[in-house]
């Protein structure tokens, strides 16, 4: 007994290659509104492979990338800034590697775990604090246009 494949319906056809399409492309090649925060939990294995991390942000037009971190309790928060908030002029992205960061972005709250992906567009309001009882890590890149 044969299987063709003109028997099946062309709308059914083209309706899976759309799918499949849309999840073969690399995250590379994928269109990122950068008006907007975007975060996505879970994204990178733990433990954090900052190359891996970098390579592919590289990809997207990251250029400065390093380490960061804060101690147990810190905050944004100066006299000089209300409730801590603050702009940079430049695009952000942050992976977790360890602990706990809340990060206020446009009045939106994300927290950042280990294998997080954090994204904020330039001139952002931002505002951050460690949530965690020890030291929280993480690796970011920067984009200047």
């Amino acid at each position: 007994m044969g299987h063709h494949l003109a028997a099946i319906p062309a709308r059914f056809v083209v309706c899976l290659t759309m799918i499949v399409g849309a999840f073969a492309s690399p995250p590379a090649a994928r269109a990122q509104d950068e008006t907007l925060p975007t975060f996505v939990k879970g994204k990178f294995d733990v433990p954090l492979n900052h190359e891996v991390v970098k390579q592919e942000w590289q990809a997207l037009g990251y250029s400065r990338c390093q380490y960061e971190g804060k101690e147990q309790g810190w905050t944004s928060e100066r006299p000089e800034r209300h409730k801590g908030e603050h702009t940079h002029p430049w695009y952000v992205m942050y992976a977790g590697k360890a602990g706990k960061m809340e990060f206020i972005i446009d009045d939106r709250r994300f927290v950042l775990e280990p294998g997080d992906e954090l994204y904020y567009p330039k001139d952002a309001v931002i505002a951050a604090r460690n949530l965690h009882d020890g030291r929280s890590d993480w690796f970011a890149c920067w984009k200047y246009q």
